[in-house]
């Protein structure tokens, strides 16, 4: 059976293409890649029978990272090879996970080395969202995941389901799951985005404690800001969408900053959430009528209880 990823073409029981508009890795990768006559065009994958994350993780990045979107799918019993050629004998048969070959990690004894690593290291190796992703394979593949990661429903379980699903069609499994890791893929790469732009973020004291404020075509983390100590942040992201929010258990109350930004910001969408913990002018839930004219400092000092426009010192430092 066909991927047919690239032409937009599903199975019978599937509703979501896949969008043939991805950034693929940088040509110079592709080049190095192509000039060792590396990984050229595979006509058929070759995974395991019930594919685990592994797995469907190394298929999917030769789809999405080596430009394999038209190749085969097929799947063997773990450890065996496709019609029982010499594994990597073929160079139009790629084996992932099973086989003993280049990308079957089963015959190494190193715990920080899976199928998907071999992948990435062939043809993404300087992708930085796709190194977190596979690191993670590889814990939850050597059973090393921290137990505090692996909530009551995870990828795993996901994966489980699917197997569940589909117990005889291990295409059908990898094809459900290859927009899971493409949407696990922009939650990566969101990340680091975040993360990138909180480097630059400003930190200010507020009535119950540290404030940090940041500004990002994303918006903002509660999960980096938390972290960094803070009780509440506040952001503005790409669309001018603004927000603030402090942590659940602290006892924060937003109202008076709320009534404040209707007399200051009196044109704008602002919404104050019941738990008055949470206060947005705009999110992709729902994007606001009119947004706010505030800028990020401004809304600072309305949170400090200082008029917009006037200076004070702690944001220039």
């Amino acid at each position: 059976m066909r991927a047919a990823y690239a032409t937009g073409a599903m199975l019978p029981h599937m509703r979501h293409t896949i969008l043939p508009t991805w950034p693929h890795t940088s040509t110079t990768v592709h080049k190095l890649e192509s000039e060792r006559g590396f990984l050229a065009q595979p006509l058929t994958i070759v995974g395991h029978l019930a594919p685990d994350l592994d797995c469907l993780t190394a298929i999917w990045m030769l789809i999405r990272f080596d430009n394999a979107a038209s190749a085969e799918l097929e799947f063997v019993p773990a450890g065996t090879t496709w019609q029982n050629q010499p594994v990597d004998s073929n160079p139009r048969i790629i084996h992932v996970d099973t086989g003993g070959g280049r990308f079957d990690h089963h015959q190494r004894k190193a715990r920080t080395l899976c199928s998907a690593e071999l992948v990435r290291r062939a043809v993404a190796p300087y992708d930085a969202a796709l190194e977190r992703i596979v690191r993670q394979v590889c814990q939850i593949d050597h059973a090393l995941a921290p137990a505090s990661e692996m909530g009551f429903f995870n990828i795993n379980a996901l994966i489980t389901g699917y197997n569940l699903l589909f117990p005889n069609r291990p295409r059908h499994v990898a094809f459900a799951m290859l927009p899971n890791l493409d949407a696990w893929y922009e939650q990566e790469s969101r990340q680091i985005r975040l993360e990138r732009a909180f480097a630059q973020r400003v930190e200010f004291d507020t009535r119950w404690g540290l404030g940090i404020a940041m500004e990002s075509d994303d918006g903002g983390s509660s999960k980096l800001a938390y972290r960094h100590g803070a009780i509440l942040y506040a952001y503005r992201d790409g669309h001018g969408w603004m927000g603030i929010a402090a942590q659940a258990r602290s006892d924060v109350d937003l109202t008076p900053i709320y009534h404040d930004l209707r007399v200051i910001d009196g044109d704008a969408d602002w919404y104050l959430h019941p738990s008055t913990r949470l206060l947005l002018c705009g999110s992709p839930k729902a994007p606001p009528r009119v947004p706010s004219h505030l800028s990020l400092p401004d809304l600072v000092h309305v949170i400090q209880g200082i008029q917009p426009g006037n200076r004070y010192t702690s944001l220039q430092s």
